[in-house]
């Protein structure tokens, strides 16, 4: 299962690319949705000779909250909102995905004079999940929408996350199950927060088209 863990820790860091190579939000959301569904697959490919319930549960439950739920509230965010795509990131995409490669080497680089004790199950897992982190933050500091930085932060979970089931075996479930949870609820006090800006500048633009009205009568 060496070739399915190594493949998944590169297919995340891919998608992390994609999501700073990516101007609409629905396709930032959508490949987020991949990442996380590759990520959640991952205990049982770490453990594929002898998969418990602990890993089951962790499984599960990454997929359900980060591949469904939180995909779910930033659709709906973004439904209410309007928003499809970004304004002006402060780097072109070109720019991005240059700037992402060599975030990606640097990870390497950076993890090949790290020692950890243990033995990780792959070699891949350090540095991608540095990788995905790195690409994480770009992501948050280059986008200038809430949500769009929102994906960042989720983006460098996903990479904390990544490094966490890759690397500590002993792991207790209560805090893996915790750090999801607020996850899905940090995304979604984001989404009330943009639903009741969308609702006040409506009003202020009905008042504004009202007082218009009032001046030309």
């Amino acid at each position: 299962m060496t070739t399915w863990i190594d493949a998944s820790c590169i297919l995340i860091v891919f998608f992390a690319l994609s999501i700073l190579a990516t101007s609409r939000i629905v396709g930032m959301i959508q490949i987020f949705v991949l990442q996380s569904f590759v990520l959640s697959l991952m205990p049982l490919f770490l453990h594929a000779n002898a998969i418990s319930a602990h890993d089951l549960l962790l499984s599960f439950g990454t997929m359900l909250l980060k591949a469904a739920l939180v995909p779910f509230v930033l659709f709906w965010a973004i439904r209410h909102i309007s928003m499809r795509s970004e304004v002006k990131p402060l780097i072109g995409l070109g720019s991005s995905i240059v700037c992402g490669a060599l975030l990606i080497a640097g990870a390497f680089w950076v993890s090949l004079s790290l020692r950890l004790p243990g033995r990780p199950e792959t070699d891949l897992g350090l540095p991608c999940s540095l990788a995905t982190v790195l690409l994480g933050f770009m992501i948050m500091v280059t986008r200038t929408r809430a949500v769009t930085q929102v994906i960042g932060y989720l983006v460098i979970e996903n990479g904390i996350f990544l490094f966490a089931v890759s690397l500590f075996d002993a792991m207790p479930t209560l805090i893996e199950l915790g750090i999801l949870l607020d996850i899905f609820v940090a995304v979604f006090i984001m989404a009330i927060v943009l639903n009741h800006i969308n609702e006040e500048f409506e009003q202020n633009s009905d008042i504004a088209s009202q007082s218009k009205m009032g001046e030309t009568f």
